[in-house]
């Protein structure tokens, strides 16, 4: 499953989207999804794959075993990231680790 920014788009202009079911939110999804392998693409181009452990209402996501891809070339593996909300262009749930 794919969940990005754009789901957000346009969210205040479509009353249909705006009474979306709690269960569907961004947010919500994205807590279903704790403990769970994840991958988060930045801005920037660069990727980061681990499990989520924490995530808040920011969507700065903490990732436990992270590792650090830029054009699908393994970087670096790190212990623990925290990833800023505001750079994340989107998130791939479900994600297997490499």
């Amino acid at each position: 499953m794919v969940w990005g920014c754009c789901i957000l788009t346009g969210m205040d202009r479509d009353p249909k989207l705006t009474m979306m079911e709690p269960s569907k939110k961004p947010l919500n999804v994205l807590i279903k999804q704790l403990h769970g392998n994840i991958e988060v693409v930045l801005k920037n181009g660069y990727e980061y794959k681990g499990k989520m452990i924490k995530c808040d209402g920011h969507m700065n996501i903490l990732l436990e075993g992270a590792t650090e891809f830029k054009e699908d070339q393994l970087m670096t593996n790190y212990g623990n990231v925290l990833l800023r909300g505001n750079n994340i262009l989107y998130i791939v749930l479900d994600a297997d680790k490499r």
